[in-house]
């Protein structure tokens, strides 16, 4: 049986209002889950906030699978979410379904890793609560991802969209064919932090395949926290390209060096993939 102290709350920017919460003097919880219902709208600004364990799965919205996600900091043992909507994002909504936060009612959920997450066999890189962060700002959870470049500005075409879970291809825009989608330049780079060791040895990527709007880029090179490179060679498809290679510890990966067949076209991912073993 697992024994842990869960917290919810849903906070308002509006000088740090809690507007809703599990009971502060409930008794330790001896479940390993969490679950907070309320009913109001979400404004600019609003967040949740989450404590609990160092590794747990968080469900923010019912439109959104499970977020696996590794807590940095377990002295402070809680991550803090600022709702996608209005004040952050110039396209509202862009990125995500257009149910997701929306309406008057909502249930957010909060649970322990199960056994096969723990040790299992899975993307690693999967993170649909990831958000966009300073540049030096500190991460509130893992995994995270980062870039020098993402076209206009846009949610849309953000780093965290290439770790989402949605593959939808063939398109480019708002949901359901965000991307991560840089501007035209030859020294970019897209960043996967694991906040821990992890055991790797496969990566997948999904090329945007609006063609003939894009391009592709047709090589790269993955760099990783080891010291260890590995080029890739990227092809036109609309499909999963899968890059296996010999196990390797790391805590982060880099993807540069990206050539693009075509420099006068938009070249995008819309989803990168790391498969391993999370490690104890």
């Amino acid at each position: 049986r697992l024994v842990s102290d869960w917290s919810s709350d849903v906070c308002s920017s509006d000088l740090g209002l809690t507007i809703a919460s599990t009971p502060v003097d409930a008794p330790p919880s001896t479940a390993a889950s969490s679950v907070l219902s309320f009913d109001r709208e979400y404004q600019p600004g609003d967040r949740i906030v989450l404590s609990g364990l160092r590794r747990m799965a968080v469900r923010l919205d019912e439109s959104m699978p499970d977020c696996l996600l590794y807590l940095p900091q377990p002295s402070h043992g809680s991550f803090s979410y600022e709702i996608p909507n209005g004040r952050e994002e110039r396209q509202t909504g862009s990125a995500y379904a257009p149910e997701s936060f929306a309406g008057n009612s909502h249930r957010v959920a909060a649970r322990a890793l199960n056994r096969e997450e723990l040790t299992g066999y899975r993307n690693l890189a999967l993170n649909p609560c990831d958000l966009l962060q300073p540049e030096d700002g500190p991460v509130p959870a893992y995994p995270h991802s980062s870039t020098n470049s993402y076209a206009r500005s846009l949610y849309d075409f953000a780093a965290r969209n290439a770790i989402d879970g949605n593959a939808q291809n063939g398109h480019h825009g708002v949901w359901p064919y965000e991307s991560w989608g840089p501007e035209l330049r030859l020294d970019l780079w897209w960043k996967l932090d694991f906040g821990r060791p992890v055991e790797l040895d496969n990566i997948r990527l999904m090329v945007r395949a609006d063609f003939p709007h894009d391009s592709y880029w047709k090589s790269a090179e993955v760099e990783f926290s080891d010291g260890s490179r590995l080029p890739v060679r990227i092809g036109p498809s609309a499909e999963f390209q899968e890059f296996p290679f010999a196990k390797r510890k790391v805590t982060w990966l880099r993807i540069t060096h990206l050539v693009p067949s075509d420099p006068a076209k938009w070249c995008s991912f819309i989803e990168v993939e790391a498969w391993g073993h999370d490690l104890p």
